[in-house]
């Protein structure tokens, strides 16, 4: 018996329905749609999914106020240049590894329902 294959659309649809997230065109305006906050490069910005852009604008914005929050009760405070920076690479690589997981969703690699 053949199985129905699903298109990519359809598992990023069952994808957003299971985590609650309304699909959204990415040709259209979205009234929620992210401003670029830390001025990201703009040519990063705009490869950037808005749910990766997202992603960065509140993963900076939480550690670079925040550094009580990630280190380790032992561990001398950096230098504010310094927690900015680390800051910023940490909010970067979730950013890309956001817009890989959708990627991989889309094309039907690395989802499986629970």
């Amino acid at each position: 018996m053949a199985t129905k294959q699903s298109t990519p659309t359809a598992r990023l649809k069952a994808a957003l329905k299971e985590i609650n997230a309304e699909p959204s065109d990415p040709t259209l305006k979205h009234p929620l749609q992210q401003v670029n906050l830390h001025k990201v490069p703009a040519k990063q910005w705009r490869n950037w999914p808005d749910i990766a852009q997202r992603v960065f604008n509140e993963m900076y914005g939480t550690m670079v106020a925040n550094q009580t929050l990630f280190l380790h009760p032992k561990t001398p405070w950096m230098y504010q240049e310094q927690w900015s920076t680390t800051s910023w690479n940490t909010a970067w690589t979730a950013a890309d590894a956001c817009q890989q997981a959708l990627k991989d969703i889309i094309a039907g690699r690395g989802y499986a329902k629970k």
